[in-house]
């Protein structure tokens, strides 16, 4: 059974959600926006870049634009959370660089725990109260609300230690992810890697997919696209996107496009809409 209670504008997608049924596998994936996930209670596992957290109750998941991730349902304990999806539109550009500079990465760190004092919940429900406001101040009033919860995670982050990941990374595959993180838009062949980081071209592939879930071809792939999603959206054209991302030719970009994202890179004017 699922219950569901959400919002959703041109800049914010948020909901409130309650499930009980287990999966088998992580639900892998990357996008082009802010996430916050507010953790109520369950039995579940994320996995961030490689990395397992298995939250605490009242904790929280601070997931940047690009950051591979995914969420694997232990068992039917009901699973229960606040997710709050944005763009970085929804905060002026004078207060962004602040506001928003638990993210960039955060810098390593993505999950908090012990974080009750905060009253977290109440600022994702202060978000749902402008639902019912007229027309004319409901988006200042939600742009305003979900800022209001974004000062609450950067005092946050300022004040609490992060908490580690259940399970050490095998540092091979950690420093690889470094690597094509930051060197995304570079060309980059599973021949180059083993050579780099002195591993064989079949153990690596076996290693990166079980710390990952995913293949080297597919992560790259993952975060190119998401990549020129956000060009896209900050207006440039899509072959000048792909080109930014690491594409070597358009046609490769747009399969990449559409079979990861469902749609075509002209549905993309907006991030949410």
């Amino acid at each position: 059974m699922l219950q569901r209670d959400e919002i959703k504008t041109k800049h914010i997608f948020m909901h409130h959600t309650v499930g009980d049924t287990s999966t088998q596998d992580f639900d892998l994936h990357c996008h082009s926006l802010y996430e916050v996930v507010y953790f109520e209670d369950g039995d579940v596992v994320y996995l961030i870049e490689g990395k397992e957290y298995r939250p605490k109750p009242y904790s929280v998941l601070l997931i940047g634009p690009n950051v591979f991730h995914g969420v694997k349902i232990m068992s039917a304990t009901p699973y229960k959370r606040y997710v709050l999806h944005f763009s970085e539109d929804i905060v002026p550009e004078e207060i962004r660089k602040l506001l928003l500079s638990f993210y960039g990465a955060n810098n390593g760190k993505f999950y908090y725990e012990n974080i009750s004092s905060f009253r977290l919940r109440e600022g994702y429900e202060g978000v749902f109260e402008c639902r019912l406001m007229p027309d004319d101040i409901k988006e200042m009033s939600i742009s305003i609300a979900v800022q209001s919860l974004l000062a609450k995670l950067l005092y946050m982050s300022k004040t609490v230690d992060n908490t580690a990941p259940k399970g050490d990374l095998n540092t091979a595959v950690s420093d690889m992810i470094t690597y094509l993180n930051e060197n995304i838009c570079t060309p980059v062949s599973l021949d180059f890697l083993s050579k780099k980081f002195y591993i064989s071209k079949h153990h690596l592939n076996k290693v990166f997919r079980k710390a990952t879930g995913t293949t080297v071809g597919k992560y790259i792939n993952y975060k190119r696209v998401t990549q020129a999603q956000q060009l896209i959206n900050k207006g440039y054209s899509a072959s000048r996107a792909a080109i930014e991302s690491g594409f070597g030719d358009y046609s490769s970009f747009y399969r990449a496009y559409t079979k990861l994202l469902g749609h075509v890179p002209s549905d993309d004017k907006t991030l949410i809409e």
